[in-house]
């Protein structure tokens, strides 16, 4: 009796949590919810800025996403069904994919060096900084100024547009090495390759502005 009390409370408090997570993908005041996947699609499609962090919100979801999947098992497991050997390895891919978009966003991969110090600028900055560019460039300026962290940096027109470029390079170089660990994981077959999996090897040597820019 006494079993069977504590597998009914922990019943109630998995459904419980599973309802909170499916509600917390759905609603639309939710911080994960899919009204901001929305509205990152609308200001898309507007040519505006993202308004929320695509790539961290994605890494939300599929947690909350990759948590109902463990409360599925659990409740199975109260029921006496055991998880198949392909329902683990299903998760443990996901869970390793999520591990790869966290490294992939992460400052092990998205910084470079400028005066000493760490920094990043993703896609969308990189947009507007190569709009400045190509405006004071079509007035005839020959020099901009830009601020990041409360630090000026002014720079010619061309090397602005050198480190623009070598970091857009950079970007895609360490895209496509993400996008190989991505399909390297889909394609194993068992769990433990897939938790020994080491995704953060291949990419690029950071680079250093301190250093490609003394020669410029």
């Amino acid at each position: 009796m006494i079993n069977e009390d504590i597998n009914f409370d922990k019943r109630n408090a998995l459904n419980a949590e599973k309802a909170q997570l499916m509600s917390n993908l759905a609603e639309n005041t939710s911080p994960i919810g899919d009204w901001k996947i929305m509205k990152i699609y609308e200001a898309r499609m507007k040519g505006a800025e993202d308004p929320y962090d695509f790539d961290e919100l994605t890494l939300q979801r599929q947690a909350a996403r990759d948590r109902i999947q463990d409360i599925n098992i659990e409740l199975n497991k109260l029921d006496g069904i055991e998880p198949t050997e392909e329902e683990l390895l299903t998760l443990a891919k996901s869970r390793k994919q999520n591990d790869i978009t966290e490294y992939d966003n992460s400052a092990n991969v998205n910084s470079f060096i400028i005066y000493g110090e760490p920094m990043w600028l993703n896609f969308d900055q990189r947009s507007r900084l190569m709009a400045s560019l190509e405006a004071i460039e079509a007035d005839g300026g020959t020099e901009m100024t830009k601020t990041f962290a409360g630090r000026e940096y002014t720079f010619s027109t061309a090397q602005w547009r050198f480190m623009i470029n070598t970091v857009e390079n950079y970007a895609s170089a360490c895209k496509n090495i993400t996008d190989e660990h991505r399909e390297s994981v889909s394609e194993l077959d068992n769990i433990e390759s897939v938790e020994v999996y080491d995704y953060t090897v291949g990419y690029p040597a950071k680079i250093n502005f301190d250093e490609e820019l003394s020669n410029f």
